[in-house]
């Protein structure tokens, strides 16, 4: 299903298959999978903090916070106690993702890693 997807170089505020950041990927799979475009934002040097802000709690994006996870729900991360990353959920147990440095991946987000930072799962309403 994101067979596609795997592999894209991770580019800060990157929006195409040719590099992307995090919220790029998902935009990118929103946009070709949903037909949904997502709005954007600026200023990586916060990565995710005011696009997480901006988007879920701010209403940009109407979201609904979920408990049960399903596939294209966006699962949230903090760092600090801020949110500072985020992935699509593809089936139960894991996400597609992409982090500085790396290539988008699959990756469990029920590793401890990923576990102990989880905000929460959301939901394009």
């Amino acid at each position: 299903m994101m067979d596609e997807y795997i592999g894209i170089p991770f580019v800060a505020e990157g929006r195409s298959r040719d590099g992307c950041d995090c919220w790029g990927l998902i935009r990118l799979i929103y946009r070709d999978h949903k037909g949904i475009v997502l709005p954007t934002y600026t200023g990586y040097g916060d990565p995710l903090a005011r696009a997480a802000t901006d988007l879920i709690e701010a209403g940009r994006v109407d979201w609904e916070k979920v408990t049960q996870p399903q596939p294209y729900d966006a699962v949230l991360f903090l760092v600090r106690g801020q949110p500072h990353h985020i992935g699509l959920v593809i089936r139960p147990g894991w996400m597609i993702h992409t982090a500085r440095g790396k290539q988008s991946c699959i990756e469990s987000y029920n590793r401890p890693l990923w576990r102990s930072r989880i905000e929460g799962f959301y939901r394009v309403r």
